[in-house]
């Protein structure tokens, strides 16, 4: 039996970052803070590919 848990994000974490390399990877990624959650559009995945 799978015991699984589900929880609602509650902080979002503020990443500043200069460009992608060529690999994929941020390049300079800058820890910026760590706040509370306003709304469900303040989250989203990042992409390098458009």
């Amino acid at each position: 039996m799978r015991l699984e848990v589900f929880a609602e994000p509650l902080l979002v974490a503020d990443i500043e970052y200069r460009a992608w390399t060529q690999d994929e990877k941020l390049r300079h990624p800058s820890f910026k803070g760590v706040r509370e959650m306003e709304g469900p559009s303040e989250v989203y995945e990042i992409s390098n590919h458009e």
